[in-house]
């Protein structure tokens, strides 16, 4: 009984090893950042991958957010006729690739022969499985799984098989289902979505979460403050008319986003972002 116990001890060590070992040190730096929600450090995370660079949700787009340098990409988690996890925001193939229908009603082999287009031109990217986007993440850059399918088990099981737990977050929509999460494995990251300041305090006595979005509507030192005392990162959005304005040259849009205490920001244009946080001493030295 002892040997088995000791192997099975060894063996947890040497799988903790072999994951850290892989972890970039600009990962370790992220990671760090990440659970200090009250570090002055400013999040990036980038909507889609970097989709005014790529195609969204591609492989490339993926690269291209590690290259940057950025904390965090985000993407969409599908699932296909034959319950393949696959890599799309819309419920349709349509307007990403040059194929036509639902995602769940093509088999995983019909999907793969699809190629994505990138400001209305073909590509030779295909659509990723879950499993290939995490892969690539893994022991690089953070993943927030934006899971627009019923089929979370499957989910964790990819997680766990990609020994991406560190890696990924799992974004919610209610405090009841990061519990759930959790309860499957303490270890496992979420994101909950929060409407109203009222969403902020109910999630909070339901279970803790390493991030919170937050809207514009409830962007106040009250509650960012509140979610930084339960051990929480601040998300907001900059997509829309702050990333607009950012675009046309007003870099300051990010700052008002950030006035009240948020510490995460999802944006169209992650590198504008990272020249605008650097220039204010809010990213990394």
């Amino acid at each position: 009984m002892f040997r088995k116990v000791l192997f099975a001890a060894l063996l947890q060590a040497a799988v903790f090893f072999t994951a850290s070992a892989q972890e970039t040190a600009r990962f370790k730096e992220i990671n760090k950042a990440f659970l200090s929600p009250g570090s002055k450090i400013v999040m990036i995370a980038s909507h889609r991958g970097t989709h005014n660079d790529c195609p969204e949700n591609s492989m490339a787009s993926f690269k291209k957010g590690i290259e940057l340098g950025i904390d965090v990409i985000e993407l969409d988690v599908r699932h296909t006729k034959d319950d393949s996890l696959v890599v799309m925001h819309d419920a349709s193939v349509d307007r990403t690739t040059n194929g036509t229908g639902k995602v769940a009603d093509l088999t995983f082999e019909e999907i793969r022969k699809l190629r994505l287009k990138f400001n209305g031109q073909l590509t030779d990217e295909q659509v990723p499985t879950l499993e290939e986007a995490l892969n690539l993440a893994k022991g690089r850059i953070l993943v927030d799984l934006d899971i627009k399918t019923n089929r979370v088990p499957q989910i964790i099981e990819v997680v766990n098989r990609t020994q991406t737990a560190g890696t990924t977050m799992f974004f919610l929509g209610r405090g009841i289902y990061a519990k759930m999460v959790k309860e499957k494995d303490p270890a496992f990251r979420t994101l909950v979505r929060t409407h109203q300041a009222a969403d902020v305090d109910s999630l909070f006595a339901v279970t803790k979460t390493e991030a919170v979005h937050i809207d514009p509507s409830h962007n106040t030192v009250e509650v960012t403050s509140r979610i930084k005392e339960n051990g929480g990162r601040v998300w907001i959005n900059s997509l829309g008319e702050v990333d607009k304005r950012a675009a046309a040259g007003d870099l300051e849009a990010f700052g008002e986003l950030l006035k009240n205490g948020a510490n995460m920001i999802q944006t169209d244009y992650p590198a504008l972002l990272m020249k605008y946080l650097k220039s204010k001493n809010l990213y990394y030295n």
